[in-house]
């Protein structure tokens, strides 16, 4: 008969005992905090982890730890280039410190937003990077833990409580609309997601507005719209009026799908009509060189919200509560380098 003591694996309670030392300490090793400890103790346990061919369990580390070493990074809509970036950039820098990034979709549903945050609180993650749906933040106080480490990104929320990464949107997208004005443009026609919803496109709208007053709204849906309606509606704008007229689109996606279709059927001459706007492909640049467009980084701002929640999560302080990485309008001449 087959030795029931031998059948059962090894548990960290087995590996403190053969090596005469606490649970705690058996986990600081496992966590690589071998400083806490003498080179013959980390030897000991490492000896009595072999010879019992012991494999850590996340489960029972998480435990004696209190932390799961998984930050949730949950952004607005992963089919847009700059949430992927940040994920990336979130993801390299918490890698580098022992920690794993998981990505969360909203898919721009506050709904499912709600239900995203509800699933961290449930697996215990140890903090979250966010990239909110709305100005509004009541319906996540409800479902988040108070001590929860958080840090918003993408988004100026004057009444967080939490650390923020932006980007400079009202005065990148007034220097921007100040490069056409000089140049004759006096009417803008803004393709954007609404408006209100979002502090992003609000500061944007509001450093264009600062500028040339003159605007006209195509308001797109983030899903379930009629393209080519839309389409329709933006090229009847531009047949009313004889003006010098700027499409200045508030989000890549935007670009892509509308201002591509007026390059290819001739309606961006770059001199009566030109575009502009805020992506950060090469493809955005590609559909029209001349377009001056902005790019942020979204990478770095991926890396610094990472920065700032191990700051939280390793209880240091934090010497600012927004961050704010610059945008860069680019040139033809930054095209070609």
């Amino acid at each position: 008969m087959v030795d029931e003591k031998k059948k059962r694996k090894a548990n960290m309670k087995d590996v403190a005992h053969l090596a005469g030392v606490s649970t705690t300490t058996v986990s600081r090793f496992l966590n690589g905090n071998l400083n806490k400890m003498s080179d013959d103790t980390a030897n000991t346990i490492k000896n009595a982890i072999e010879k019992l061919h012991y494999i850590p369990n996340a489960a029972a580390r998480q435990m004696v730890t209190n932390s799961s070493k998984l930050v949730a990074v949950l952004v607005s809509n992963i089919d847009d280039y700059f949430s992927t970036e940040l994920f990336k950039g979130a993801s390299s820098f918490l890698e580098s410190k022992g920690y794993m990034a998981v990505l969360f979709d909203s898919n721009a549903s506050i709904e499912k937003e709600r239900e995203i945050i509800k699933t961290t609180s449930t697996y215990n993650f140890d903090g979250i990077i966010f990239q909110p749906n709305a100005s509004d933040m009541s319906h996540i106080f409800a479902e988040v833990n108070s001590d929860t480490p958080i840090v918003i990104v993408d988004r100026n929320i004057d009444t967080s409580i939490w650390p923020q990464v932006l980007t400079d949107n009202y005065e990148s997208a007034k220097n921007a609309t100040a490069l056409f004005k000089n140049d004759g443009y006096s009417r803008v026609i803004i393709l954007t997601s609404p408006i209100d919803s979002i502090s992003t496109r609000r500061d944007r709208f509001l450093g264009i507005q600062s500028v040339i007053p003159n605007i006209e709204i195509v308001e797109i849906p983030e899903e379930n719209y009629n393209k080519k309606k839309i389409y329709n509606h933006i090229k009847d704008l531009l047949t009313d009026s004889h003006e010098k007229t700027l499409i200045f689109s508030l989000k890549e996606r935007w670009f892509l799908e509308f201002v591509s279709l007026l390059t290819f059927d001739g309606l961006i001459d770059n001199d009566r009509i030109a575009v502009t706007g805020f992506a950060d492909t090469n493809t955005a640049h590609a559909i029209n060189p001349h377009s001056k467009l902005i790019t942020q980084n979204p990478f770095l701002m991926g890396s610094i919200s990472a920065e700032l929640m191990l700051k939280q999560l390793n209880k240091e302080p934090i010497e600012t509560q927004k961050v704010v990485v610059p945008a860069k309008i680019l040139h033809d001449d930054d095209l070609n380098k």
